[in-house]
């Protein structure tokens, strides 16, 4: 409708061309007086209002007759309530502008001359007491339509109702020809804009590839350089061998002792100065184990005493600034190990505490499961719950949590036993939403899976899949929408799995099982393991239980002949007497105080659990509570392992009597935690060699 006034003149010129001077001059003349307004709705509205500000009540109907019978009476009869909707208010509009502007005898006139018309109509029965009403604006019949948004929105309606008509009135053939021509001339100059970009990127593209091109020059005569110079560095280091006297030569092997053991001191003495120039308190030294294992440097250990009994969970937020920690007495307790000031938050449970899982994206939302059927939500910003989940009153133990790293939304394990109870009938996963509070998805298990539940379950990088390990030794990955399983495989001996997660490229599955079996599954061949070695002191026995139990359930272990016996492990060096430590208010007796409750005692009294197994964020380390020797009496310290080889290479605490009960490691901030029996949690920060 836009052309349709270059489309008249086209017409125009074509009449005169042909000298029809009188079908010319009939166009003008009825080009001037065009009622439809050459299809422009704002001109139609102007007209009617015109009528009705200059309050000519005969034009107006007039008018909209017009409008009524071109247009209105040609749609469908659905239509026609609306159409008489649009009159009504139009009539009721110039009644109320006729009353804005005092002209109270247009208002009569107009019931004098309508009256009888509208008398029959229910809706107009009111507005004939209009023209005696002495305050028409505050009358509640009348003072809507005396607003400025009622006539708004009847200007709005009217226009897209007008608006719509003309957009789908089938068009005659000479301007649907027009259209089409004006289609193409903007296409066309599309098109050419499009070139004119298209030659704009060739052009950057050949110079980003001279460039390109320069760089690499320059990089292949700077490799030249080099290699020359190492090539001259390397000549002249042989010419200085060469001029030694014999008689060196001949005492190198006392000097080369002597050398070996300098450098020796000389390390220790490096590890001493990091630990003193990272202003920490605690000083920590190792030596390297072998030329051949990297290993890792202790630059700085702490120990906090925030609990009165056993550590039974223990993790670091997303960022690893922070620790929400739990104990055998079920307080909850979140903490910054970098703020000496700063006061932890306590947290109640009057339910046994199975799960604790942080937010993955930020360190404000905590979340608890416990034997009770609740996910309780803690928000450590106000210090309070903010949310209570329920589950299925059929799996009431919430034995795992695990948060999505890209989505604000969670996994549960749930079950209707404790982990490591025998003879398990079902559990379920469930996926849940932190934005709007509800269940997402739910998978039960079911079939062979019935006597079994999932011990851990953990994301991969994006959040689109996680992986679970069942105690059966049954290993799945899911897709995280659906919860629904794409592939599964059991290990031979269906030894139960104590931990599984992705490896740092997520080509395959890194496993970690209750016998102390670690195995690297391949994901494109489900079921296919690309290595397996056993972990050395890994499990360990159960910090609850005497020496003698300890030693009747202890897994046998096969020290690889290759590698270094377990007590060969270097020992972290702590200066006790620059050690930092944080006391609770009350004085502990250093042993444990009488456990009442059953359930979370005998939590503890499984070994391994997943609470015992951490990996690096790299996934080449690995960190698990396991026994300072071969021995089953020996305490439970935290020790790092070589993912590739299954070989101790570092022990990050002292054998002082320790029962380790839960590690973590945050790739953040470089550091692992370890909390013990006798309620204290030990940082760890670790420099990489």
């Amino acid at each position: 409708m836009n052309s349709i006034y270059q489309v008249d003149d086209l017409v125009k010129e074509y009449l005169l061309f042909r000298g029809f001077t009188s079908s010319f001059r009939a166009l003008e003349l009825e080009s001037r007086v065009d009622k439809d307004k050459g299809f422009q709705v704002d001109k139609i509205i102007e007209e009617l209002f015109g009528y009705v500000h200059n309050s000519e009540i005969s034009n107006l109907m007039d008018y909209w007759r017009y409008l009524d019978t071109r247009y209105f009476s040609r749609l469908d009869s659905r239509f026609q309530r609306t159409v008489k909707k649009f009159e009504l208010c139009l009539l009721r509009y110039y009644l109320i502008h006729a009353m804005q502007a005092k002209k109270r005898d247009k208002v009569i006139e107009f019931f004098d001359v309508y009256g009888a018309e509208l008398h029959e109509n229910p809706e107009w029965l009111k507005w004939f007491a209009l023209p005696y009403s002495k305050n028409p604006t505050t009358d509640p019949a009348f003072e809507t339509f005396f607003s400025k948004q009622w006539l708004d929105n009847y200007i709005v309606s009217l226009h897209n109702f007008l608006n719509t008509i003309f957009q789908n009135m089938p068009l005659p053939s000479l301007l649907a020809i027009n259209l089409d021509r004006l289609q193409r001339k903007s296409q066309q100059n599309e098109i050419e804009s499009l070139k004119l970009s298209i030659d704009s990127l060739k052009s950057n593209v050949e110079a980003l590839e001279g460039e390109n091109l320069s760089l690499k020059q320059k990089l292949t005569e700077t490799k030249k350089e080099m290699t020359d110079g190492m090539t001259r560095m390397r000549r002249r280091a042989v010419s200085m061998i060469d001029a030694k006297p014999r008689s060196t030569i001949s005492n190198s092997e006392s000097s080369g002792k002597l050398e070996a053991s300098s450098k020796k001191r000389s390390s220790v003495s490096k590890s001493k100065s990091i630990a003193e120039d990272d202003g920490d308190s605690d000083l920590s030294t190792t030596e390297s184990v072998s030329d051949s294992n990297e290993t890792f440097i202790i630059t700085t250990q702490e120990e906090f005493f925030e609990h009165t009994s056993g550590i039974t969970h223990a993790k670091f937020s997303s960022d690893g600034t922070s620790i929400a920690s739990c104990d055998m007495d079920n307080i909850i307790r979140t903490w910054s190990y970098h703020d000496q000031l700063s006061n932890p938050s306590k947290i109640k449970n009057a339910s046994n505490v199975l799960s604790l899982e942080w937010e993955a994206r930020s360190n404000k939302l905590l979340l608890i499961g416990t034997d009770s059927g609740l996910i309780r939500v803690y928000n450590t910003e106000s210090q309070s719950i903010v949310h209570n989940f329920r589950t299925d009153d059929k799996y009431s133990r919430i034995t795992h949590l695990s948060c999505n790293p890209s989505e604000p939304a969670f996994v549960s394990s749930a079950s209707n036993v404790l982990y490591g109870a025998q003879n398990a009938s079902a559990g379920s996963l469930t996926s849940w939403n932190l934005k709007t509070m509800q269940v997402q998805q739910t998978f039960v298990l079911e079939g062979e899976e019935a006597s079994s539940f999932v011990n851990s379950v953990q994301f991969n990088h994006n959040g689109q899949l996680f992986v679970t390990g069942n105690d059966d030794g049954l290993i799945k990955i899911f897709d995280a929408r659906t919860i629904r399983p794409i592939m599964e495989w059991k290990s031979k001996d269906s030894v139960a799995s104590c931990f599984a997660q992705f490896s740092f490229d997520e080509t395959s599955i890194l496993d970690v099982s209750a016998n102390g079996t670690f195995t690297q599954w391949s994901i494109h061949k489900p079921g296919e393991s690309v290595s397996s070695v056993k972990l050395a002191g890994f499990p360990p026995p159960s910090p609850f239980s005497t020496p003698e139990s300890a030693a009747a359930t202890q897994s046998p272990i096969d020290i690889p002949a290759s590698s270094s016996a377990i007590h060969d492990i270097p020992k972290p060096r702590v200066s006790s007497s620059s050690a930092s430590r944080r006391s609770v208010s009350s004085m502990r007796s250093g042993r444990l105080p009488p456990m009442d409750d059953t359930v979370t005692q005998n939590l503890l009294s499984v070994t391994p659990r997943p609470q015992m197994v951490a990996f690096s964020h790299d996934t080449e380390h690995l960190l698990c509570a396991a026994s300072a020797s071969e021995e089953a009496k020996t305490p439970v310290v935290g020790m790092i392992y070589q993912v590739s080889s299954g070989e101790p290479i570092q022990q990050v605490t002292s054998p002082q009597n320790e029962k380790i009960t839960v590690v973590d490691w945050t790739s953040t901030a470089n550091a692992c935690l370890t909390g013990t029996a006798d309620g204290s949690i030990r940082v760890t920060k670790l420099l990489r060699v």
